[in-house]
């Protein structure tokens, strides 16, 4: 980039690059050095990710936040700023020589695109996990202050990036709202049976759910050593399972239910609490492990700690009947629309490509192809592109729901997406991307116990926790209020 006349360097800046000047060799030159290179193009923000990423949980939306910000700011300091706003680079002998042990940049020294790029990672993760983002702040401070020591920003082109970086992805909270890790459990605690060391516990589990369940029913095993361990009979109906599992259940006479698995396996093994009246013990043996999560069940030694001391909550679950037939339970989300039919294609191409590249993909062709759906929703007819049942209260309330906030009120969090309004689908993709779909005409929300949804025209799929599990064309959604007891920490 060929420099016009000088942005403004300030005498503050000369000063201090003068000051950091007079500082004689040491380890830190190697230091910063190797920080400035590794901070290139942001490949120690994408390295980082892939660690946060693998931890899961919290990490993992850090991860994914961290590098969405990282993208956006580089487009706005690099692609846009530095245009803007040219400005010369410190001269050569700013510095001493054995700092500046690679090429300087030629382009623009206002702002710091490794500055920009540095805070806005932080402060991205430090959004979804206060503990990560403690970690890697320090490490982001470092590279953006590197920048100075050898010599090739001036420090307000620092300051100016760690503002960029750290607003871009403070305006991420616009259209993706941050995830709290407060459970959604009600204020007062719930009666149930403190079982020391698990005596009249049994703990169900799926050997095939997400990560695979053996290495923590080991963990279990150690404590709660008088617990008793059994696998979940899966056949090749759901009703089959549900009513195999509860002559399990009632031939071994226990206590209470313990449950080791993903979201599908908690789904099956609360039916059966909800059927026998058995409180219920949560330890997350999946992948995604939503419902743990929203009710404070992640640490396998907390959940235990409450099962010892007889610690419960009284919960909300939600149910569904298709066409008429048997309820079947839920406990956190039913969908209908294009992310069942994104599901189903998912299936068949995650064993090539796992799970997450072939749902996105599905969800962009389904969303994009499908034929929007006419119905009637609680006696009124309408036209759904999709429509999201979720079992309480989720959050935010005007943006893609990202997290549970209760699950004590008695009633289901429906939203749908219209199709029966001009260019829907591009204002509803315009209405996410600026966080407004709360005020958009196409989105709708409302909080009711019951929702009746009878589809005019041929079955669709219905996903019950991200499972597609049936198909139909009348649905009967309730929520059941305090239906569930749950063993937790207590938080008084």
């Amino acid at each position: 980039m060929k420099m016009q006349p000088a942005f403004h360097v300030t005498a503050a800046d000369r000063y201090l690059v003068k000051r950091t000047a007079r500082w004689g060799p040491s380890s830190v030159d190697v230091v910063m050095a190797g920080l400035s290179r590794s901070a290139n193009r942001g490949m120690l923000w994408v390295g980082t990710s892939v660690i946060l990423y693998g931890a899961g949980g919290a990490y993992r939306r850090a991860a994914v936040r961290g590098l969405v910000s990282v993208s956006l700011s580089s487009l706005l300091a690099n692609a846009a700023l530095k245009w803007t706003f040219p400005r010369h680079r410190p001269p050569a002998d700013a510095v001493p020589l054995a700092r500046r042990t690679f090429d300087v940049p030629r382009s623009s020294s206002f702002p710091s695109g490794h500055s920009a790029l540095a805070a806005a990672y932080a402060t991205g993760v430090l959004l979804e996990s206060k503990s990560a983002g403690l970690v890697v702040a320090p490490i982001a401070a470092a590279v953006a202050y590197s920048r100075v020591h050898t010599g090739v920003h001036w420090p307000t082109d620092v300051l100016a990036g760690v503002a960029v970086g750290s607003a871009t992805a403070l305006a991420t909270r616009r259209w993706w709202a941050s995830a709290s890790d407060d459970p959604a459990l009600p204020a007062e605690t719930a009666p149930a049976p403190a079982l020391p060391r698990g005596d009249g516990l049994i703990v169900l589990y799926n050997p095939e759910s997400g990560r695979g369940a053996s290495p923590l029913l080991e963990i279990l095993r150690e404590r709660l050593p008088d617990a008793k361990f059994s696998e979940i009979p899966l056949r090749d109906s759901l009703p089959e399972t549900q009513a195999e599992l509860v002559t399990l259940i009632q031939s071994a006479d226990p206590k209470a239910l313990g449950v080791c698995g993903g979201d599908g396996t908690v789904r099956t093994v609360t039916a059966a609490a909800l059927e026998t009246g058995l409180p219920l013990a949560v330890f997350p043996g999946g992948t995604l492990n939503h419902f743990a999560l929203d009710t404070g069940a992640i640490d396998v030694d907390v959940v235990a700690a409450a099962v010892e001391d007889g610690s419960a909550y009284c919960i909300d679950t939600a149910d569904v009947s298709v066409d008429g037939g048997t309820p079947i339970t839920f406990v956190n989300t039913a969908s209908i629309g294009g992310y069942p039919s994104a599901l189903q294609t998912r299936k068949k191409w995650q064993r090539i490509a796992g799970k997450w590249i072939p749902l996105v993909a599905a969800m962009v062709r389904e969303i994009a192809t499908s034929p929007p759906l006419r119905a009637t929703v609680n006696g009124r007819k309408t036209t759904l592109r999709l429509l999201f049942v979720g079992n309480g209260g989720y959050a935010p309330a005007d943006r893609i729901p990202v997290g549970r906030t209760s699950l004590a009120e008695g009633k289901l969090d429906v939203r749908r997406i219209r199709a029966d309004l001009r260019l829907s689908y591009l204002r509803a993709l315009y209405a996410v991307l600026t966080g407004t779909l709360g005020k958009s005409p196409v989105h709708r929300r409302d909080r009711v116990a019951r929702l009746n949804v009878t589809i005019i025209g041929d079955d669709v799929p219905l996903a019950l926790d991200g499972d597609p599990l049936a198909e139909g064309t009348r649905f009967r959604f309730r929520a059941r209020h305090c239906s569930l007891t749950l063993y937790a920490q207590n938080r008084t």
